[in-house]
């Protein structure tokens, strides 16, 4: 299709895109807010492949949302209809998938960077090509994007970063320079000329524009404001089916009865259910933008101040704050609420999104509490138990992308026997694992993880064999933390753990992967 394109004449684009634009919505069926983000870049996408001699210039996408009109111009029409399900394309762009997409992304403001990374290499190499980036308006509000500005454009390279501008991401662009308008200023003061094309969605304008900012030397900057149309249904939270739900359910009440509790969140409220939830409190949830590490010093902050801070963040992002967590809270003994959504397998999202690792690193916090609640009961108890709750350090509430039951808050317990016998092997788990495992003889439920309750050492004493349940990755978390505690116990028996395998699971039904990764004789 490639070929097609380059062999056309300008008058010719638009019908091009029109009709690529058709075949693209029919093919598409599932994740319909990315489709919008890319059908807001459909004629800049191909401008892009007409002007640039892809793959050999670079083109990075930044997140990779706007990626499913790219992935059709370059071979992959037909396997669009299986994108996301097991064994088809991934929603994001993939090195490995095609030799156009230069660089993966599955979150925000890296792409400039990437690009940094690209000029760098070529002037060792003595490479000439083009090199080019496309960043939204709301990726530009996450640090990194700032940072590869100020390095890149002290480079003198010849580089061309394209900001577009469609007022959005999953949720609305916030911050200074969007509402102010004021990129022309901010990217000039950092060493980068700076054209703006209005007509964003007009694909002969584009190719123009684009012809005439890559000829120009140095770092260039081409702003376009495009507009996203809305192909979503109104976003109906329909009541007690999944974590989420019951999540946002109970911080209403929460709100309600702690006047000075304040949320937080990196541009993450309309994808987790927490949307009705910014009208009724609008000036106590705040959404800081895509910048998990500003988010968290802040939430510190508020605490430092004497006020009451909850952050709402997805597993896989919370990666990116890792450092605030260690230095910014928990070293400082801030008694900052972290509601960690998407903890676990995540599903068709894949391998960016799975929340694998942080069931490990966050047990390896000093002053870290670590709950994981079973169900809907269980998580609503949690929440109203950490509202009220006179805590010394950082508490990490993780729940799953996942169906569940709801509507009795259940009492805070450490744990909680699922099944008890007269054997001597002990079923623990933790987390939504603990309602999806077949029952054993002996089984135990931990709601919360870390740090092992006082008469955890003498449960395990009376078993001879201890079977290790949980849906993280690595060779630490609860699995490490119970193998620890038996040697220091002189423990005579046996720890055998069950968890997913130390590698980037791919996207499919979250179920299917957890029987294909380990777990397949316990569900």
């Amino acid at each position: 299709m490639i070929a097609d394109l380059r062999a056309l004449e300008p008058p010719q684009l638009e019908s091009f895109t029109n009709s690529l634009v058709e075949q693209v919505v029919a093919a598409v069926t599932d994740k319909i807010p990315h489709l919008e983000s890319s059908l807001a870049v459909a004629e800049l996408t191909v401008a892009l492949h007409y002007v640039l001699n892809t793959p050999e210039d670079v083109l990075v996408w930044d997140v990779g949302h706007q990626g499913y009109i790219h992935k059709a111009l370059t071979g992959r029409m037909e396997e669009l209809v299986n994108m996301r399900e097991p064994g088809g394309l991934s929603g994001f762009l993939k090195r490995d998938e095609s030799p156009y997409d230069f660089f993966g992304a599955g979150h925000a403001s890296t792409s400039i960077s990437a690009l940094a990374g690209v000029c760098l290499a070529d002037q060792v190499s003595g490479k000439s090509r083009q090199r080019v980036a496309v960043i939204g308006d709301g990726s530009l509000t996450g640090g990194q994007s700032f940072e590869a500005l100020n390095h890149l454009g002290s480079l003198g390279a010849d580089a061309l970063v394209i900001i577009n501008d469609n007022e959005g991401s999953i949720d609305a662009t916030i911050g200074a320079l969007h509402h102010q308008q004021s990129y022309g200023t901010y990217v000039q003061s950092l060493g980068w000329q700076y054209t703006f094309l209005e007509q964003g969605n007009d694909v002969r304008a584009l190719v123009e524009a684009l012809q005439h900012v890559l000829a120009q030397p140095g770092p260039q900057t081409l702003h376009i404001k495009t507009k996203r149309p809305d192909l979503s249904p109104p976003k109906s939270y329909k009541p007690g089916t999944t974590f989420q739900w019951w999540a946002a359910e109970t911080m209403g009440v929460v709100l309600e009865k702690n006047l000075d509790i304040q949320l937080l969140s990196p541009a993450m409220f309309a994808g987790s259910g927490f949307g009705p939830l910014r009208e009724l409190y609008p000036n106590r949830l705040i959404d800081t933008g895509i910048n998990e590490a500003h988010t968290v010093s802040t939430a510190a902050g508020i605490v430092a101040a004497g006020g009451k801070a909850w952050v709402h963040i997805y597993s896989t992002f919370l990666q990116r704050a890792f450092d605030q967590l260690i230095h910014d809270v928990a070293l400082q003994h801030l008694p900052v609420v972290f509601l960690v959504d998407r903890a676990g397998v995540v599903g068709s999202d894949g391998p960016t999104h799975h929340g694998v690792f942080d069931g490990d690193f966050l047990m390896n916090i000093p002053g870290a509490t670590v709950w994981n609640p079973r169900n809907g009961n269980e998580l609503q108890g949690m929440l109203l138990e950490a509202a009220a709750r006179a805590l010394e350090g950082p508490l990490f509430i993780r729940y799953p992308k996942s169906r569940t039951e709801g509507g009795t808050p259940k009492d805070f317990v450490a744990y909680e026997w699922m099944q008890k016998s007269e054997g001597s092997s002990l079923w623990l788990s933790t987390g939504a694992l603990s309602d999806l495992i077949k029952k054993g003889q002996n089984h135990l439920h931990l709601g919360q993880n870390w740090p092992f309750s006082a008469d955890f050492s003498s449960i395990l004493s009376n078993f001879e064999e201890i079977h290790v349940f949980e849906e993280s990755t690595g060779f630490g978390g609860l699995a490490g933390a119970v193998s620890a505690l038996m040697a220091e116990l002189d423990h005579p028996g046996k720890c055998i753990t069950h968890k997913l395998p130390l590698e980037f699971i791919e996207h499919g039904p979250r179920l299917e992967l957890l029987r294909e990764h380990g777990f397949n004789n316990f569900l």
